[in-house]
């Protein structure tokens, strides 16, 4: 059975076991009897567990003795977290500034900790490391691409290309190079690429191909071009290309970089829970409380859910309300009232309040913040009694992540389409769909909001929680443009639209088809 052991935890899950561990394994395999079959299904539930756990590459005796007694020898077993509501591995919201800090070391190629913990007034150095941590996450992302891996013997008949870097092209005027690099205005009025190793001015007046995206300063583009006169003249410009999250966690198969506590279910049992419950997930954003036309639509909403088995969850982004809060006037009393008008407007739907997952995703309207992201989630003085009344509710902050069973959603409350569009530096493709460039762009970036500071602040110390990377199964883009859904990529794109200021529409999200739909409540 050893050699079975071996192939479970080492080749298939990267996993070295000491001596004594193995010799645990193979004492509860022999003491129970298992079959060839049963034994493989135990083990690779064990291992997927301890990966899971993130209790790291090397296997010893103890933690795994605790494991073996959690997770039962026979093979039907259902494992969950200890003294924890039985739904709470199923469906989690994560909190942005709960996002363990995880950066990629180019010399290791490995994600460190650069920080024992991150807070919102960080040093320097976190704004000195911010887009170089960007820099180095995209590299090895497009060195992995099967365009740059260099060529084998056996398959010598595909080209690949290389980056070359910006202080390697002094002295070589003429020639073609592919650089990596963030675009940025160093200069009034002149366009300048940026890599670890410098800078050098662009030239895009003849830029003959462009690929799908939005370019503003600070997006990380690939540019294709040589030097003339001291300016790189480029001739085709593009976004890095993006990555699939097998290809991502397969490259990193043992770190979580989604963030919040793993499920001890296996993939499987999740997959199950996902058919046996395949309600739907509600989006809705801008839904503004204060107007009566918004609870008068949010009733017909519940009424009609209320006649079928409730939703897995209702997710509503804000703002929610269709004025800018201001503190210390009356909005503080009239705010903190329409939230316990909704409070008791679901409790009227007693089985919805009671099996539903309510999550609140903060806009740019709503208490608190000082402007720069993650904004943190919407005070208790405000929820609480909302809150006394829903059984699953979370007030999460903006952007949020949620996992539900073997699904991993990003929601982010942000106007991006207008923002990116208004600092684009190169116009995009007359007659394509700017929706589908501004997902493309996001993707690509790996980064919610690819924006100069001075436009949209983020904190530096909290950057890596606005990453999208691995690319999420669902990608929320709350934005007061049309709704749309595109996918791209394995990630399925939502933007709902504007619920109170447009003709109330939402969308409906089912996990195990991974399709959407757009509805909207007729006006009365």
């Amino acid at each position: 059975m050893q050699s079975l052991i071996y192939k479970v935890f080492t080749r298939k899950y990267s996993l070295s076991l000491q001596a004594d561990a193995l010799v645990l394994l193979s004492t509860v395999i022999a003491q129970n009897e298992l079959s060839t079959a049963e034994a493989t299904k135990w083990l690779e539930l064990l291992a997927d567990t301890w990966t899971k756990r993130e209790e790291g590459p090397l296997v010893e005796a103890g933690p795994l003795e605790e494991l073996v007694a959690a997770v039962s020898a026979g093979t039907n077993t259902s494992v969950s977290t200890r003294g924890a509501d039985p739904a709470s591995d199923v469906f989690t919201v994560i909190s942005a500034f709960d996002i363990p800090p995880l950066w990629y070391d180019p010399s290791s190629k490995t994600f460190t900790h650069p920080f024992s913990k991150a807070e919102i007034l960080s040093s320097a150095e976190a704004k000195a490391s911010l887009f170089r941590q960007r820099y180095d996450l995209l590299k090895q992302r497009v060195l992995r691409n099967e365009n740059f891996t260099p060529v084998l013997f056996s398959d010598h008949d595909r080209r690949f290309r290389t980056l070359s870097t910006i202080d390697s092209l002094q002295g070589r005027e003429g020639e073609r190079f592919l650089l990596l690099g963030m675009l940025a205005q160093l200069e009034e009025g002149k366009l300048f690429l940026e890599d670890r190793a410098g800078s050098i001015e662009l030239d895009v007046t003849s830029v003959g191909k462009r690929a799908h995206g939005l370019f503003t300063e600070s997006c990380f583009v690939l540019v294709d071009g040589c030097v003339e006169d001291g300016v790189f003249r480029v001739d085709e410009i593009g976004l890095p290309p993006p990555e699939t999250r097998d290809v991502t966690r397969n490259a990193f198969p043992n770190v979580n970089l989604f963030g919040g506590a793993l499920s001890l279910r296996t993939n499987a049992q999740l997959r199950e829970i996902e058919v046996a419950t395949d309600n739907g997930l509600v989006i809705l954003s801008d839904v503004w409380l204060d107007q009566p036309s918004t609870m008068r639509a949010l009733r017909v909403l519940f009424d009609g859910f209320s006649h079928s088995e409730p939703p897995i969850a209702f997710i509503f982004v804000g703002d929610f309300s269709s004025r800018p809060f201001v503190a210390g006037s009356g909005d503080t009393t009239q705010y903190r009232d329409n939230m316990t008008a909704l409070g008791q407007l679901i409790a009227g739907f007693p089985e919805i309040a009671r099996t539903s997952h309510f999550v609140f995703v903060p806009g740019a309207n709503d208490p608190w913040g000082s402007g720069a992201l993650p904004k943190p989630r919407i005070a208790e003085y405000f929820s609480s009694k909302l809150e006394s009344r829903v059984s699953h509710v979370t007030f999460a902050t903006n952007p949020c992540r949620i996992r539900y069973c073997a699904h991993e959603i990003v929601v982010f409350r942000e106007d991006l389409l207008k923002r990116i569009r208004r600092n684009c530096v190169l116009e995009p493709e007359e007659g394509t769909d700017v929706a589908k460039h501004l997902v493309r762009t996001i993707i690509d970036q790996g980064h919610l909001c690819p924006l100069p500071q001075r436009i949209r602040p983020v904190y530096w110390a909290y950057d890596h929680a606005m990453r999208v990377y691995p690319v999420p199964d669902v990608l929320v883009l709350a934005d007061r443009f049309d709704a749309y859904s595109v996918n791209y990529e394995g990630c399925h794109c939502i933007n709902p639209g504007s619920f109170s200021s447009g003709d109330f529409s939402f969308f409906m999200y089912y996990p195990v088809s991974r399709t959407s739909q757009y509805s909207k409540i007729p006006k009365s």
